[in-house]
């Protein structure tokens, strides 16, 4: 049988998570009997995931020097076999019949480079703890896409001759937590992209992660940015209005030193997003934020409250 999916799963010392989402991948039915290549890439961790992953049979161990997540899914596309490559965070899984949607969608009469769908947060038990609310664009989503990042991770798969054409994942540690959205700029300015309408990608919830450190996510957003716009498709794309990529990345920055507590810096960069582009003051997606960072986030926490969602609905600040 022919491979037509490789599921690419970069881990770092997660050697009590990969197993989830090893299993969750080999779990994948395709039409036809066509197989899923399984391959994960350990980033040199220091726990025992070289005991875990090769205990799966079937499944392309590679380990490597510590080069970050970027480094690693490159890795894994450079040894894959598949037409398509779908990339997995070893902290989530898939739900069954993911990759079997992913295909059906690439073989549309648009033949998009990229498909994507939505994500559902899951709490350490892998229990459901809120659907991600996020924008649905399709084709041409350039400026959508240069606005908010709206595409999870581990919901993306990609053609591989377009990955390799585009030169994959920009290996600079200071991009790491962006290099996604960067890849997928480099994507959108040259290719339609495609949505699947499943929420089958479960992204796990962690009381630490890379959002919670204010500094080295503004360092990884401002990378993003600037690596996006040297390429140079998308420097033509965004001729002439790249104070706007700029600006609504500091929004972004905004929102996430908000989300940490932090109204001060919250201030001060989406300030930084007018001077950059004074069209921010039209965008609905601005005055969020500042209506935010006004409120501050008690009372953002106490309007929910009074909402009282469901489990099911809630969603992470």
């Amino acid at each position: 049988m022919s491979i037509v999916v490789s599921a690419i799963i970069p881990t770092y010392n997660r050697a009590g998570l990969v197993a989830q989402a090893i299993r969750s991948a080999q779990g994948q039915r395709l039409a036809d009997g066509h197989e899923v290549e399984v391959i994960v890439v350990d980033d040199e961790s220091t726990d025992n995931t070289a005991e875990v992953v090769p205990s799966f049979g079937g499944v392309r161990y590679i380990r490597q020097t510590n080069r970050r997540e970027g480094a690693a899914r490159n890795t894994g596309a450079a040894q894959a076999h598949g037409t398509y490559l779908a990339f997995l965070d070893s902290d989530d899984f898939w739900l069954e019949g993911k990759l079997a949607a992913d295909i059906a969608r690439f073989q549309a009469a648009d033949a998009p480079a990229l498909v994507y769908s939505r994500g559902l947060n899951v709490d350490q038990d892998s229990r459901p703890i809120g659907a991600r609310h996020l924008a649905v664009h399709q084709g041409d989503v350039f400026w959508a896409l240069a606005r908010e990042a709206f595409m999870p991770m581990s919901s993306v798969a990609v053609r591989a001759d377009a990955f390799r054409a585009c030169g994959g994942f920009v290996e600079d540690r200071d991009l790491s937590g962006t290099a996604d959205w960067e890849l997928w700029m480099r994507f959108a300015a040259r290719w339609p992209i495609g949505f699947v309408e499943q929420t089958s990608t479960c992204i796990r919830v962690h009381d630490v992660h890379m959002l919670a450190d204010p500094g080295y996510m503004e360092r990884a957003m401002l990378a993003g940015v600037r690596h996006a716009l040297s390429d140079p498709v998308v420097a033509r794309r965004a001729h002439s209005r790249e104070g706007f990529v700029r600006a609504c990345m500091y929004v972004t920055i905004a929102l996430n030193a908000f989300a940490n507590d932090r109204r001060g810096r919250s201030w001060c960069w989406l300030a930084r997003s007018v001077a950059a582009s004074p069209r921010q003051l039209a965008d609905s997606r601005f005055w969020g934020a500042a209506a935010r960072a006004a409120a501050g986030r008690d009372a953002l926490h106490r309007l929910r409250a009074t909402r009282a969602p469901s489990g099911w609905e809630r969603s992470r600040v």
